[in-house]
């Protein structure tokens, strides 16, 4: 069991510093991310895990699940502000030429 626990946390922090060594790129967080989800999905399938390092995982995977959500959706959403500050400036272009 312990050296389980130590296992995860060497993982878990070779995994934290490449988050850190991502530099807020998005692309390289979501990998990142996506490998500590599975990290933790990993160790999750372990039968000798007590109730509580269960839930433990349980809560790091669903938080890093969370993350990776939020830097798909803040993607999108800069993907579709982009596209209509295009338009908008398209139609005031067009309306001035008029």
């Amino acid at each position: 069991m312990r050296n389980l626990k130590d296992k995860l946390k060497v993982e878990e922090e070779n995994l934290n510093i490449e988050l850190e060594e991502s530099h807020g790129d998005p692309n390289k967080m979501k990998v990142a991310l996506e490998k500590k989800i599975n990290l933790y999905i990993r160790f999750l399938k372990e039968d000798d895990l007590s109730d509580l390092d269960r839930l433990r995982l349980e809560n790091k995977r669903e938080w890093a699940l969370c993350h990776h959500l939020i830097l798909i959706l803040e993607k999108e959403n800069s993907k579709k502000i982009t596209d209509l500050t295009k338009r908008v400036y398209r139609l005031e272009k067009a309306v001035q030429l008029d």
